[in-house]
């Protein structure tokens, strides 16, 4: 074995040359293994350009096969390998591994109580396990020695119980390191011809591949030569040890090779090309120019969007080609950042290649699956309720769609049906297990069609305080279509339901599900990749060598499972596996910088590292962190960050934001620190370059503008130009006027006050915002339908004035408390909210008895409760205010329902099915009693005070809570919140309720009025931590309803809109009242 370190990507791709420069073209004389594809196709570039002529290299991502390949060519050592079993596939071996923990007593682990967790602690383990072969083969050869590596007390318990599993696992097969010791012990056979003369290994490969290798290399007649990038710790800069946190305990696996340093300093005179040489000889840095640079945006928009700018300066000034320039990411990260990469790079018609990982899951064939496999059973492993949402969730899905040719209006009318017929689909197991009567079907797509066909139940009328207008459904053909497909859905699955079958059968039966209900296309990556995974599971189990038949794996292969299991094992196998697909290949390479490690670029552009820090990814099952004293995991990083330093040959930058963070200087990067530490030492002049918040700020373009300000979007030129000849400046959100008359009742008002900007273009406005993906229409409540004394008696007596008075004692008419129950029982079985079959007799005896225990509750703790009476105030009032210079009415009109009275003092019933007690509910609560008591007072002339009585339904008590004297409540409060209403109505930014309660809890009450604006002004520049958006709202809104929108944050920026100073001063005065419940 031949071992060649240096610090040069050029030179690797030179040494690759020499060492095929004179094989056969005609054969495979040399095999290349290299890490990804991406390597693979720029090592066959890079090797046609020194070469002058381009021939088909032989490079693999994997050694084994050819390991196995070659062991083949070995009479004994073939005859060991069609003797035995190697399950070198992840599935195969964790799926035995499982089996092992379910069915073993084992000495170090104790029973699994949940299918998933067995499995996914197999999973873990047979990871581990691969992750030892790759650079940890010490500790399984240990193992397979009968030996222990740790000693540490507080270590052994791991090593053990991992131990036990490893010999476990292969008590009826063999591993790579069996086949490794059988190799070594054969002697040499020069006399076999094998067609590979050389092996490669590029990078840091599997540990126990090259050991075999080596060992092989001894038997037969070829050679394996290794190129590696240079360890960082022989390299003099003290950036290096700055860097990594700790050093190795202890030198990793040495080979029986001859290993060549072949270290030269960079050549060139530019800035980056010195840091690189400071970091390998410790040479002084040069003076500053634009090669090397630390870049700050405001978020993770802006940093693309400069560099964008910096590629374009760089194509147009340093006449530079797309494809010498690469931007790359943290993997995590990668996703986040690749909308805005394609954004800005189509916008100045750049082209680009993507490589993208672990993106197929997420495909929409691939959500369709994992929606249909919900449908079989719950995420918690029992059988499903096959809930309307999981049902919805299916149907809503476009392959699912397309295959049935369901429109979108199609399925809004059914959500609309469904929500009249209370449809449920199914219920769960915990649901029926409670009850007493028949439960098949309940309240089923059955029930609730055939409610549909005996729509004349619902012309009946009740005598009573509850009322419902007819229900009436013209389109029935669609619905048919529908309930068609949902009832085939659930008899296929029901089919099923219970039964065991072998692994490769349930993959079988998937795929017929597949066929049937999702529609697949050739030429989709995502669709190939899942028939594709379909078909490995058709096959399971498999050995490494497939020709031959092994009585394990057919024991293995003979064991029976629930559906449960296999869905575990198949959407684990769907996520983990990573398969990586360059989209389009020319232009700008994209790709995480793990990927690009040995390619060499004349630009690399390095995003979100504000994330790349020197830290520790503790992993106790980790052995390897332990042994090595987790050097292993952050010198990985580090290496790679600095390999791709030394791979740009004429710009290296970095770009970070803390878009995150509220407050970014508590997490600012370590990393990011100590590099600009360092070259400070040398070079004091050096800084961050921190660039304005907008490509169209004046700063860009201004004559004596710096020289980093580099900008060539034409938009945001024109943009500029405005800015700098308008006064005052025009570029901002144009304000809505108000038209009057404004209506608004009672709850409207809370609602408005709650989220005032929504409220405002909802109702006034009417401009109805949609979300394609049905969230608002698929409400969670009736996920499962499951039926709840406590959520029967909320809708029963919520509004019921004659059940109030029986409760409060003032009426003890059982008899017409027993009729109103039955009439309610009766009406909610008609809506479906209730099934049909119910014991109507023993659910009113229930609910009558929880109605006495909250009667006899109350008047017990409350002893006026008998004296109180209702009180009918109807509410009506028209308000007018002065806004911006022109006159608005506000009409407000509705009964104030559930408030009573004892002479001047007012009661609210709040009915709650459980009393929460967290200091946001508390001052939600405060706020909607004083907006009650505004009314009153407004309303009433003898108005002494309102009290807050709690009745809660879950522990049956009533007590009071909250109480506003007359002179807490201030009535111009009412037209200061209308003021409100109307500033944030017009302005563009919204302020909800949620915020502001949410800032109540934080200040603190001493500094309250220093502090409140400031903190409402933080929020509002920081709208992920203020408030929730959705994306999906986007697919419908026109451009010009983007205005109009309440999540107008989606689409625009906030930080130039500037927020009213009386608006500011409208909220503080209305809201200081409430800081009080904080202490």
């Amino acid at each position: 074995m031949y071992i060649y370190k240096t610090n040069k990507v050029n030179k690797i791709y030179n040494k690759i040359k020499e060492l095929t420069q004179n094989d056969d073209i005609f054969k495979k004389e040399t095999l290349i293994i290299v890490k990804n594809n991406l390597l693979k196709e720029e090592i066959k570039k890079n090797i046609a350009k020194l070469n002058e002529i381009s021939y088909n290299l032989n490079i693999k991502k994997n050694a084994v096969k050819s390991i196995y390949e070659i062991s083949l060519k070995n009479p004994n050592i073939k005859k060991y390998i069609e003797e035995n079993t190697f399950s070198f596939y992840l599935e195969t071996e964790k799926f035995i591994l499982y089996n092992i923990l379910k069915t073993e007593k084992l000495k170090y682990i104790k029973n699994f109580k949940s299918t998933k967790n067995r499995y996914f602690f197999a999973s873990k383990i047979i990871d581990l396990f691969h992750h030892y072969y790759s650079k940890f083969s010490k500790l399984i050869e240990t193992w397979e020695d009968n030996g222990s590596l740790f000693q540490e007390e507080n270590l052994k318990p791991y090593e053990n119980m991992q131990k036990e599993l490893f010999k476990k696992l292969f008590e009826k097969q063999k591993n790579i390191f069996n086949l490794h010791k059988k190799i070594i012990q054969e002697k040499p056979t020069k006399n076999i011809e094998i067609e590979i003369k050389k092996i490669i290994f590029i990078g840091n490969n599997r540990e126990i591949e090259k050991k075999i290798l080596n060992s092989l290399e001894k038997i037969f007649d070829f050679e394996v030569y290794v190129l590696v990038f240079e360890d960082l710790l022989n390299y003099e800069s003290t950036l290096v040890k700055e860097l990594l946190l700790t050093k190795t305990k202890i030198n990793p696996i040495q080979y029986q090779a001859l290993e060549k340093v072949d270290i030269e300093l960079f050549k060139g005179k530019n800035f980056l090309t010195s840091i690189k040489n400071n970091i390998v000889a410790k040479t002084p840095i040069s003076k500053l120019d634009d090669s090397f640079k630390i870049i700050e945006a405001k978020n993770q928009k802006r940093e693309v969007e400069i560099l964008a700018n910096q590629i374009v300066h760089s194509m147009q000034k340093n006449n530079l080609k797309l494809s010498d320039i690469a931007i790359t990411c943290l993997q995590e990260k990668f996703n986040e950042y690749l909308p805005y990469i394609e954004e800005c790079l189509n916008k100045y018609e750049i082209e680009y290649s993507v490589l993208c990982y672990n993106n197929l899951s997420r495909g929409e064939s691939i959500i369709a699956l994992k929606r249909l496999m919900d449908l079989f059973i719950s995420k918690n492993g029992t059988i499903s309720n096959f809930s309307r949402k999981e049902v919805f969730d299916l149907l809503s899905n476009n392959k699912v769609m397309k295959k049935f040719n369901i429109s979108t209006s199609e399925l809004n009318y059914l959500i609309e049906f469904s929500d009249a017929m209370n449809i449920s689909f199914g219920a769960n197991n915990t649901h029926k297990e409670n009850l007493k009567y028949d439960q098949n079907f309940l309240n089923s797509w059955e029930d609730g069609f055939n409610r549909f066909l005996m729509s004349e139940i619902f012309d009946e009328k009740y005598e009573g305080e509850i009322q419902k207008e007819s229900t009436k459904f013209q389109d029935q053909e669609s619905i048919i279509k529908l309930i068609t497909i949902v009832k085939s859905l659930y008899e296929d699955i029901n089919y099923f339901k219970n039964k065991v079958y072998k692994v490769y059968e349930w993959a079988e039966i998937i795929e017929i599900f597949i066929q049937k209900y999702i529609d697949l296309e050739e030429f989709n990556t995502t669709d190939e990749y899942l028939q594709n995974k379909i078909k490995s599971f058709k096959n399971f189990p498999k050995d490494l060598n497939d020709n031959l038949y092994k009585n394990y794996l057919k024991e293995i292969n003979e064991i029976k499972i629930e559906f449960y299991l296999f869905k575990i094992m198949f959407e684990e196998s769907l996520e983990k596996e990573k398969y990586g697909v360059i989209y389009k290949k020319n232009g700008i390479l994209i790709a995480n910088y793990k990927e690009i490690e040995y390619i060499q670029k004349k630009e690399i552009h390095f995003l979100g590292f504000q994330k790349f820090n020197s830290n520790i990814n503790y992993d106790n099952m980790n052995l390897l962190n332990e042994y090595y004293e987790h050097e292993n995991t952050e010198k990985e990083a580090i290496t790679a960050l600095f390999n791709l330093i030394f791979a740009a040959t004429e710009k290296f930058y970095l770009y970070y934001s803390f878009q995150d963070n509220l407050s970014p200087e508590i997490n600012t990067s370590k990393t990011i620190n100590k590099i600009l530490d360092h070259i400070q030492k040398y070079e004091k002049n050096f800084q961050i370059e921190k660039h304005p918040n907008e490509n169209y700020d004046l700063a860009y373009f201004k004559d004596a503008k710096e020289n980093y300000l580099i900008n060539y979007d034409l938009e945001a030129f024109n943009i500029a130009k405005i800015l700098q000849n308008s006064k005052p400046i025009k570029f901002k959100q144009n304000k809505i006027k108000l038209e009057s008359p404004i209506k608004l009742n009672l709850y409207e008002l809370k609602n408005a006050l709650s989220n005032p900007y929504k409220h405002f273009y909802e109702k006034t406005l009417n401009v109805k915002i949609q979300d394609i993906r049905l969230e608002n229409e698929i409400k969670e409540k009736q996920e499962e339908q499951i039926f709840s004394v406590i959520e029967t008696i909320y809708r029963l007596i919520k509004n019921s004035t004659l059940l109030h008075e029986y409760i409060m004692g003032k009426k003890d008419d059982v008899r017409k408390t027993i009729e109103i129950i039955k009439n309610h029982i009766k009406y909610e079985i008609q809506q479906g909210s209730i099934p049909f079959n119910i014991d109507q007799k023993t659910t009113v005896n229930e609910i009558l008895k929880k109605i006495n225990k909250l009667k006899y509750n109350a008047t017990e703790s409350l002893k006026k409760l008998s004296a109180i009476t209702k009180s009918k105030i109807k509410f009506c009032q028209t308000i007018k205010l002065n806004f911006q210079k022109k006159n608005i009415e506000f009409e407000l009109k509705k009964d104030i329902e559930n408030v009573y009275k004892v002479e001047n003092d007012y009661f609210y019933f709040n009915f709650v099915k459980k009393d929460y007690c967290s200091i946001p509910d508390k001052i939600k609560n405060e706020i909607d009693l004083y907006i009650t008591g505004l009314l009153i007072k407004k309303e009433i002339q003898n108005f002494n005070s309102l009290t807050e009585v709690k009745i809660d339904l879950e522990s049956l008590t009533a007590k009071t809570t909250i109480c506003y004297h007359y002179k807490d409540i201030i009535i111009d409060d009412i037209e200061n919140m209308l003021m409100q209403f109307a500033y944030i109505s017009s302005y563009p930014t919204p302020i909800y309720q949620s915020l502001i309660i949410k800032i109540l809890t934080k200040i603190n009450q001493n500094n309250f009025s220093n502090c409140f604006k400031n903190f409402i002004k933080m929020q509002i520049k920081n709208p992920s931590k203020a408030y929730f958006t959705s994306k999906s709202h986007e697919r419908f809104l026109k451009t010009s309803e983007i205005t109009l929108c309440d999540y107008y944050n989606r689409f625009k920026d906030t930080h130039d809109l500037k927020l009213d100073e009386n608006l500011l001063i409208l909220i503080e005065k209305f809201y200081i009242k409430f800081v009080r419940t904080k202490n």
